[in-house]
């Protein structure tokens, strides 16, 4: 799962620490993920054994009050002093208990028990979703107000739900340059290399002619419409990682991708540094992605605290 380090202009938990929320974001979603299946796991076998003894049904019934995801969720957000890093310093730990666990936020979208493993990860994955959202839009100390699409946001979904753990995302982040805003289109930094992706996906089929000039040429179906080259966007994205990365003197690769996950990308000239990825070659290319086992890397972590502290957020004072 993909971590999503910053969206828009909200203020991201990650902007205190950015070496400290991505592998502790790891370290807790593996360890509620366990959580989360010995509770399931438990439910089911007490479904398939039921107590036959009335009486001894009677005193389970009160014992076990509430649903089994109730249950779950006060699992959840116990406090666990022992899963907290050794090396935190006694004035973060009131702040570091209230965030140790990813589900105090925690809601089940319905009290039905998934009937297999896959249909668990379904919903656990749809839950820490949510969470994301949550860490990209709030600290301990404020908050910005999401906008309410975005937790129906695809290619968010896309992005945090299919990739590996250790891809740092920053979804329609909007940057300050000379004080002004800038926004930038979708960036993945990955351990060994960042990503501008822009999405090329209007319907199914449809078919984009790349060139050098301002406007490409989209056909769809009975139709053909002209738009705005998708480049000029992305080579402003890359232009502004470029120049934050060089004022940090950080070298880390930067690539630009073109997706069409439903259509097709004619561009045989494509500029060098830019990914074509369109319906014939997105299986191999998602894989390729998908399976990457490279740990978080220090460099990776210092190119994103760099291209955080460039971002614009708004946010207010938190007072609960």
């Amino acid at each position: 799962m993909g971590q999503l380090i910053k969206l828009q202009d909200y203020i991201s938990r990650y902007e205190i620490d950015m070496y400290k929320y991505p592998s502790r974001f790891i370290r807790l979603k593996r360890q509620q993920w366990e959580l989360y299946k010995e509770a399931w796991e438990n439910e089911k076998m007490r479904q398939e054994n039921p107590i036959e003894d009335s009486e001894s049904i009677a005193s389970f019934e009160e014992e076990e009050k509430g649903s089994f995801w109730s249950k779950l969720k006060e699992k959840f957000i116990r406090r666990n002093d022992d899963v907290l890093e050794e090396d935190l310093v006694q004035s973060e730990t009131i702040i570091d208990n209230q965030e140790n666990n990813l589900f105090d936020d925690f809601i089940f979208l319905n009290d039905q028990l998934p009937e297999t493993t896959e249909e668990l990860k379904r919903l656990f994955l749809e839950e820490l979703f949510e969470v994301q959202l949550s860490w990209a839009s709030s600290t301990f100390y404020s908050q910005s107000f999401i906008d309410s699409s975005y937790y129906r946001e695809k290619n968010l979904k896309y992005f945090i739900q299919r990739f590996p753990d250790t891809y740092l995302f920053l979804y329609q982040p909007i940057f300050l340059l000379k004080k002004a805003p800038v926004e930038s289109e979708t960036i993945c930094i990955t351990p060994t290399e960042a990503y501008c992706i822009s999405f090329l996906e209007e319907e199914d089929g449809a078919v984009y002619i790349g060139s050098d000039e301002y406007f490409w040429q989209g056909r769809y179906n009975q139709r053909q419409e002209k738009f705005l080259n998708p480049l000029i966007s992305l080579n402003r994205s890359e232009s502004i990682i470029k120049g934050i990365l060089k004022q940090e003197d950080i070298d880390f690769p930067i690539k630009k991708i073109l997706l069409s996950r439903n259509g097709f990308i004619e561009f045989p000239q494509a500029p060098y540094g830019v990914v074509v990825v369109d319906r014939r070659n997105y299986d191999e290319w998602f894989q390729r992605m998908r399976t990457s086992r490279s740990p978080l890397k220090n460099i990776q972590l210092k190119a994103a605290k760099s291209i955080l502290e460039h971002c614009k957020t708004s946010a207010i004072p938190r007072f609960d």
